[in-house]
Order: structure tokens, then sequence, then C-alpha cells
């Protein structure tokens, strides 16, 4: 069903990594969300003043709270909508790296907005319980509660499908609200359904407190999810291993390490990294290569690429075996550990022996000094002495 929306509404459906293509998937979902949640506003308030006029004008907090909460969605629609038109702005002097970001921010905004929605909804149902107001439901509501579960899941639906195929944290936050929003109204159909041959109508206040945890604990997390790559979140390490993979089928790359992405939108990424090459080989033919490396990397996978040129000794056997050694003692220490950079400076009464040590974040144990004296006790019985000269990475994957 998605498909076939994309196929009816966006020209080039398939091209997600362009931008007007990614554009037109959010415009879609904003418009989906405006229309549907308009529809849900006008049945769910029509149901809630037929129900009070029948009860002396007491309004059922649960279906007013829900309506409300379709109001959010409806305003957060919007929201969407506005965020990636404003994130297709081209790159100016003020914001070089152009405005994706704001699809980020907005799907921030949607998220306090639920939030709020949901802390409205619980003070008017304390207030409600205190008050000792009873709401009636009658078949008409009944109704309009089920056909909203069933709306809210297709809108999540097709939500959740737009945002997978063009990897949108702000139509995956909307489509993970409205499966929300379908068990919360569910569970107030059940009640009403119920309420028909049974008075319930006490619950109605308790029911609406429910309501407005679930969604404010939705929007929570929600705020995590957009905010998290406004941040500067980790990387996929797939990804990062497609563009290494491509960077290392070239022979003239002996090896890959440093590798930094900077996202400032859904796709654009700013990527740099170290690549070895053969300290013997002519430095303007392999700048050359490398050129023509970055250049592949850009028309392959739409980012912007620095390589920077690591000189490395290669089939040298003293070099080789002091790297296994190192390389060795510091996996017994911890075997998370990896080395990149290394390099042997000879003199006559000692040996300097330079290398980046890479450290996880969440290894606690492995700092400079412990690293240091493990490998000095490793190195105690070589008929010369080494220096160890080390530098901590830390990942910038995830």
């Amino acid at each position: 069903m998605v498909t076939l929306l994309r196929k009816l509404f966006i020209k080039h459906y398939d091209q997600v990594d362009n931008e007007e293509v990614r554009y037109a998937h959010g415009r879609l979902g904003g418009i989906f969300g405006i229309i549907t949640n308009c529809l849900l506003i006008t049945l769910k308030l029509t149901a809630a003043f037929v129900s009070a006029a029948n009860n002396h004008w007491i309004f059922s907090m649960a279906l007013i709270g829900d309506a409300v909460n379709n109001i959010s969605d409806a305003a957060s629609s919007i929201i969407t909508l506005v965020g990636f038109k404003l994130s297709q702005k081209p790159a100016d002097a003020d914001h070089p790296f152009g405005h994706q970001r704001i699809e980020y921010i907005a799907g921030l905004v949607v998220a306090v907005f639920v939030i709020a929605a949901g802390l409205e909804l619980l003070m008017t149902s304390v207030e409600k319980i205190i008050n000792q107001e009873e709401a009636i439901y009658d078949l008409f509501a009944v109704i309009v509660m089920v056909v909203s579960v069933f709306l809210k899941i297709f809108q999540g639906y097709v939500n959740l499908g737009l945002g997978k195929a063009i990897d949108s944290p702000s139509l995956k936050a909307t489509a993970t609200d409205s499966f929300t929003d379908s068990i919360s109204t569910g569970v107030i159909a059940i009640l009403a359904l119920i309420s028909l041959f049974y008075p319930l109508g006490f619950l109605d206040g308790y029911l609406g407190i429910a309501l407005s945890v679930v969604i404010a604990v939705s929007g929570i997390k929600m705020v995590k999810e957009t905010s998290s790559p406004l941040i500067g979140e980790a990387t996929d390490k797939g990804y990062a291993k497609k563009i290494i993979d491509a960077v290392m089928a070239h022979p003239e790359i002996k090896g890959v390490h440093d590798v930094i992405c900077h996202s400032y939108g859904p796709n654009k990424m700013f990527i740099s990294l170290h690549a070895e090459v053969d300290s013997h080989e002519d430095i303007v033919d392999i700048h050359d290569h490398i050129d023509n490396i970055e250049e592949e990397v850009r028309e392959r996978f739409g980012v912007e690429i620095t390589i920077h040129m690591d000189p490395v000794v290669l089939n040298d056997e003293e070099t080789d075996k002091a790297k296994a050694k190192c390389l060795a003692i510091l996996r017994d220490f911890d075997s998370s550990l990896s080395i990149h950079d290394f390099r042997l400076v000879k003199g006559p009464s000692h040996i300097n022996v330079l290398f980046d040590v890479v450290v996880p974040y969440e290894d606690k144990k492995a700092d400079l000094s412990t690293i240091k004296q493990a490998l000095s006790n490793g190195f105690k019985d070589e008929p010369i002495k080494h220096n160890f000269v080390i530098h901590l990475d830390h990942p910038f994957l995830g």
C-alpha cells in the first residue's frame, strides 16, 4: 500500500538519495497526517459532544483527551511538512553544510507537542476524578473509536513505510506516535463498549490518567530519538564499512583507520579517514590515486570525503615483529584494543615505538599509564631498550 502511494504521488519515488524525492516523501507524510488527523478530530469531538448532550454536558475526558492528542498530531504533521520544506534550503554563507538538520528539529518539536498534550490530559483527568464526574458512552461513540483505531494503525503503517524508505527520524517518530495512539484509542473503545451494558463511567478519569502517561512516555522516547542526531550520534558501522570497503578495494591502500563521519542531515554526510600507503611509493603517484579514490566515493555514495595519507613501512621484519608483539601484549591486557600508525624510530641506545591505540568508550581500565606499563613489562627482556610513544584514540563509529 505504501509503495502504491509513493508511485502515485512521488515522481521517481525509488531515487531516495535525491533531495527532491526525499522532500516529496516528507510532504506526502505531512499531508496524509493532516488529512487523517483532522478527520479523527472531527469524529471524536462529535462523539464527545453527542455523549455529553445525553449526560448533562459532562464530557468524557477519554474522548476529549484522544481528540486533543489528534490535534497535537495534526500540528505535528504541519511541523513535519514545514521542517522537510525548510531542510531543502541550499547551503549558504551562514550554513555551509546545508539545512537538513531542520528535519531533526521538526521531529523534536513534534515530541514536545506530544508531551504537552499528555500533561494537559493528566491535569484534566485528575480534576475530573476530584469532582467525581462520570461519563457515559453511546453506540455512536463506540463506532467512532473502533474506526479511529483502524485509521490510526493505517496512519502509522504509512508513516513507517515512508520513514523507512528515506530513513527519516521525524516520520518514524510520527509512526511510533500513531501506533501508540491506536493502543490508547483501543482501550477507550473497549471501555465504551462495556459501558453500554455496565455503568463504568467513573473509570473515565482514571483512563484519562493512564492515557496521559502513555502519551507522555511516547513523547519522551521521541525526544531521545530526534535529539540524538542533533547532539552527534555515532555513524552506523554498516554504512561506514561500505565506505571503507570502497577505499580498500584499491591496491594502493594498505589499511584504513581514524574514520570520522559527520552527519549534517539524513543524506548529508562528511567523512574523513586515514589511508595507509607504502612509504616507498612515489608520493606524487600516491596523491593522484588518493584524489581519484575521493572522487569515486563522492560519486558512488553522495558524500564529501577527505583522505589523509599515512605512509607505513611494509615488509620490514623488525617492524612487523615489534608490531605483532605489541598487539599480542595489548590483546592479552584487553582483547578490545587495536592499534594503527605503527612505526619504529631507531637510535644507538634505544628504539622509540610510536603508534595509536583505539580504546572503546566502555573500556574503563585501559589508560595510558597502564598500557605503557604492560608494554614495558613485555619488552623488558629485549637486548635494546624500547620507549613507547602512544596516543589513545576512541572509535567514532557506532
